[in-house]
């Protein structure tokens, strides 16, 4: 699904169809599994990966484009900066997306690390695993300061191609607000 964000092929058949394969291929090798076939977690998920990509890469190519006027319009809006949108984002005239690829790649994995350093590190701070809570705890914080100086740089990335603007206000009755009491 992330790959929709770097080329501008993939469309909603091929995410529709990732889906499906995934569950019906995962459905499958649990089925072969427990009637005594002997395939490793590993090679499950191998073949797994292996085959849900045939199936998408095939859907994608089987089934017709976005129609460009809609591509045109996703790319105005969000300016993706994968190198997959190279034709559209020709084709729109704009310059790159001011997003950097590698500070996102960082960003992710940092996040990631981050959140699950400090799921593991309380789990193992509860259960008194000493040694793996201090390395969860050492993860936690260097994932953690590496996102408070990679944050600043992705949201100051570039100006937005249109601004937008703010939602009129509204007023509402107070005899309108139910009582949540």
């Amino acid at each position: 699904y992330l790959l929709r964000w770097f080329w501008w092929r993939i469309n909603a058949w091929s995410e529709i169809a990732a889906m499906v394969s995934s569950f019906a291929i995962a459905l499958g090798l649990f089925i072969a599994r427990k009637n005594g076939a002997s395939i490793s977690e590993s090679a499950a998920l191998i073949y797994s990966v292996a085959a849900t990509t045939i199936v998408w890469v095939g859907v994608t190519f089987l089934t017709p484009p976005t129609d460009d006027v809609t591509l045109s319009r996703f790319y105005e809006k969000t300016r993706p900066m994968g190198p997959g949108w190279a034709r559209v984002r020709r084709a729109s005239n704009l310059p790159p997306s001011p997003d950097s690829f590698p500070n996102a790649i960082l960003g992710w994995t940092s996040g990631v690390t981050f959140v699950y350093a400090g799921l593991f590190g309380t789990g193992s701070a509860i259960y008194g695993r000493v040694v793996a809570a201090t390395v969860w705890g050492i993860a936690f914080v260097i994932s953690g300061a590496i996102l408070l100086r990679l944050i600043p740089r992705l949201f100051a990335g570039g100006e937005p191609v249109e601004p937008v603007a703010a939602p009129p206000s509204v007023e509402v009755e107070p005899a309108l607000i139910p009582n949540l009491e």
